[in-house]
């Protein structure tokens, strides 16, 4: 038997020594190369640049958050307008979702809602300007496509309708009390009672007939919770053997039904859509709350009833609760019957930890799903605005993924 030599041992490891360290060296070269192909390869795929996509943000007038703020006077609006519209199409954004109602107010001239309080500036319930005919017309002017944001039930506090007592128009949520249901301190128009239905169909026929709008974008078009206190209302409307989570998901697709073909009957080339929860049913291993499951709210059935031709899941949230998975979910649902676009959380850079690098990636996997049709940002402001993220992400969209202008899927 040979005799263990620690010496022979060690010279052995002492030859082998340099093939060791020429093998290390070969790894971490090897390493290095496929980090700087990912990085090559992140950046390739940024700077394909697609010349049909939708590209949007969410303009929000709620409290005044991304416009006017607290700009008061026509022409100072106007100016801060203009001024974003300006950025937004230097950066290649090619659509707007303007908020025109609230909480029960609206900024069109109506008979039926009172007019913003942040806009009517000089005369109490009258509106300085033609609010939304100027932002249309600028938007147009960028070549800029502009929807109308709507938010039918929502009424707000009760704070909030005291506030207009004194408005010629009276507040729903005082005029119309006795059909609405308070929830966790907000008044909503109860949407199972028909006439409240009839009545937002009404309320949005004078904003098609009297503005130049190229589309209506729903939000907050479902129940608020699965405790809604509308018992009373159940036991009155619903069918004999139809659950309350059926009768509740019914009377939302009546209403989307019946505001599609008012619509069309007024104006056939204005499209419809909708900002839904960003889970529509959930995927295997995830679990979110569900627009279907727990809002009562069915998309997919209003894509299926005819003239809803848009979807914005409001997917805000990373891989942890299945962005890609989720969108996937969406655009194989709609299988082509509507654009699907991914609603992304861009005020998370101020709120949160998110870095631009999480939205970029965001962008980059919506790119990768060929039935996806592009990306809205929630909201104008954390693409716009004056933060150091913002700022970052809007060079990245202006200067790389946005870099040359695109069409809109709707109008290739």
């Amino acid at each position: 038997m040979a005799t263990y030599n620690p010496r022979h041992t060690i010279t052995a490891m002492a030859a082998a020594l340099p093939r060791v360290t020429a093998a290390i060296a070969v790894l971490l070269c090897a390493i290095t190369c496929l980090s700087a192909c990912a990085k090559e390869r992140l950046k390739t795929s940024a700077s394909q640049h697609p010349d049909v996509e939708a590209r949007g943000v969410w303009l929000t007038t709620n409290s005044g958050l991304d416009w006017p703020q607290k700009i008061r006077g026509e022409e100072a609006q106007k100016r801060a307008l203009t001024d974003m519209l300006d950025r937004l199409a230097d950066a290649n954004f090619n659509l707007v979702i303007f908020q025109v109602q609230a909480n029960g107010d609206v900024l069109w001239p109506s008979s039926l809602e009172p007019p913003m309080t942040t806009v009517a500036t000089q005369r109490p319930g009258v509106l300085d300007y033609d609010v939304c005919n100027y932002v249309v017309d600028e938007c147009h002017r960028r070549g800029i496509e502009c929807h109308a944001w709507i938010v039918p039930f929502r009424m707000g506090s009760q704070k909030h309708i005291a506030d207009f007592a004194s408005s010629p128009v009276p507040h729903p949520g005082a005029s119309r009390r006795d059909m609405c249901v308070d929830y966790q301190g907000t008044l909503w128009l109860d949407p199972g009672i028909p006439a409240n239905r009839q009545w937002l169909i009404d309320l949005y026929r004078e904003m098609v007939r009297s503005t130049r709008f190229d589309g209506i974008s729903l939000d907050y078009t479902r129940y608020p919770g699965a405790d809604f206190p509308d018992a009373d209302t159940y036991a009155r409307y619903a069918p004999q053997g139809v659950t309350l989570t059926e009768w509740r998901r019914s009377n939302l697709n009546s209403f989307v039904a019946d505001l599609s073909r008012m619509v069309a009957s007024e104006r056939p080339a204005m499209l419809v859509g909708s900002a839904p929860i960003g889970t529509y049913r959930n995927v295997a291993g995830f679990h979110n709350a569900a627009a279907y499951d727990d809002y009562c709210q069915d998309p997919i059935a209003w894509v299926a009833a005819g003239g809803h031709h848009i979807i914005v899941p409001q997917l805000y949230w990373d891989e942890k609760y299945g962005y890609t998975s989720n969108l996937a979910r969406w655009t194989d649902e709609v299988a082509g019957r509507a654009t699907i676009l991914a609603g992304l959380a861009a005020y998370k850079m101020d709120t949160s930890s998110w870095l631009p690098d999480t939205l970029v990636s965001q962008i980059l996997k919506a790119r990768t799903n060929s039935a996806a049709g592009g990306v809205v940002f929630f909201r104008a402001e954390h693409v716009i605005g004056d933060s150091p993220r913002a700022r970052t992400l809007y060079d990245r969209l202006r200067n790389d993924l946005f870099k040359t202008p695109a069409r809109l899927p709707w109008r290739k």
